[in-house]
């Protein structure tokens, strides 16, 4: 069963759930292309799935994670989520393996008044329960701190409303000791052995050290090389951690130079968000979705030899967190596309909605493109409404 709510359901989700006969709750009124060919259930059905057990359960979204428990407060699915969904909770479940990495929780009140001496920087600030990069600030001196903890709070005021507090917390935060290193981001399942099958292989790109936006991720066959076994056996000892059997996750992990992998975050019963995780297709031809309701593996070895040279990536293209998404008029999708040489799907997404405008997956034969599109000024692309003066 796949629970789907906003923001976005892709036409191919639509039809590989149509293809595959995958049992659809509907929340929030969705847009779901082709949805007459779907089988639609009521939300009811979903703890008669859970109590069965034998049905893989998916959402595309963390705005239906609420669903679980209002329906099924004790279920093990349940339980995993809120583990894992909260950053402070997961990282006391990690900390026997992690014993020197510093983290602490306060409220948003506490950041405002605590004295940032104290603090082991470069440290890392972000909502306890979060969504995307949304909240998450990289701050290396104790001379940022003030100016930062003042945007943090801006930012909150302006795009936390826009989701339920299962899926942003804008009141509680953690902060962190900075984790160094290479970033990347991993689809998964475990099986109910509780071993990992990987899915989707993403390595992120940084405009500057300070940036924590979503913009590009990319793979390709040496991304997939370098660090595929090495994070399979990772997910193996996360597995052990907290006992996942049975359960999707989105995980993002960072491999520092000396070889150890810190996870930074997972996001439970889902994989990466707003349909970005259909880069596999492009890239490597798996459907992140199909594998896990059919239980296959991809053959790694065989898919890379079988791969080119090329970069496969997905552009996030959002709008600035200083502004209001409800404030904007338009969209100049046309002279944004400009931009890329090469375009395998370009994603419009509803203005209004969310700070996202567009996913575009794309080739290239470099990262030269994602380097230009990195430092790009997405504002020249966006009309805002005129602001009335009194």
């Amino acid at each position: 069963m796949i629970i789907l709510d906003r923001p976005y359901v892709s036409d191919l989700l639509a039809d590989t759930i149509s293809k595959n006969k995958i049992p659809v709750i509907k929340l929030n009124e969705v847009f779901i292309p082709n949805e007459s060919t779907i089988n639609l259930k009521k939300v009811d059905d979903l703890l008669i799935e859970l109590e069965k057990g034998n049905s893989p359960i998916l959402f595309n979204s963390e705005n239906g994670l609420n669903i679980l428990s209002k329906y099924a407060p004790n279920h093990y699915l349940t339980t995993v989520t809120d583990i894992l969904k909260n950053k402070v909770t997961f990282r006391k479940t990690l900390s026997r393996h992690y014993k020197d990495f510093f983290f602490t929780e306060v409220s948003l009140k506490e950041l405002e008044e605590l004295d940032p001496s104290a603090l082991p920087f470069p440290i890392i600030v972000k909502p306890v329960i979060g969504y995307s990069s949304i909240g998450v600030h990289r701050i290396d001196k104790v001379e940022e701190y003030q100016e930062t903890i003042k945007q943090l709070k801006f930012e909150m005021e302006v795009t936390g409303s826009e989701y339920p507090i299962e899926v942003i917390n804008n009141q509680s935060f953690i902060i962190e000791k900075l984790i160094e290193g290479d970033e990347y981001a991993v689809d998964v399942y475990f099986t109910e052995d509780g071993e990992p099958v990987i899915l989707n292989l993403f390595k992120r790109m940084f405009r500057h050290e300070k940036d924590m936006s979503d913009r590009i991720y990319y793979t390709s066959k040496q991304v997939i090389n370098e660090s595929l076994n090495k994070i399979q056996e990772f997910l193996r000892t996360i597995s052990s951690f907290f006992a996942l059997k049975s359960a999707p996750i989105h995980i993002e992990i960072r491999i520092d130079n000396d070889e150890q992998i810190v996870p930074i975050e997972v996001n439970p019963l889902r994989f990466a968000g707003i349909g970005t995780n259909e880069l596999g297709v492009h890239a490597y031809g798996v459907n992140a979705c199909e594998y896990f309701f059919k239980q296959e593996k991809p053959d790694w070895e065989n898919i890379v030899s079988q791969m080119d040279d090329s970069i496969y990536s997905f552009c996030c293209a959002e709008i600035d967190a200083s502004i209001d998404c409800k404030q904007v008029v338009s969209i100049n999708h046309e002279a944004f596309k400009q931009n890329f040489g090469e375009i395998l799907e370009y994603r419009p997404m509803k203005v209004n909605e969310s700070s996202t405008f567009a996913v575009i997956f794309h080739k290239s034969p470099d990262l030269n493109e994602n380097i230009r599109l990195l430092n790009l000024d997405l504002n020249q692309y966006i009309t805002l409404k005129e602001l009335e003066f009194v």
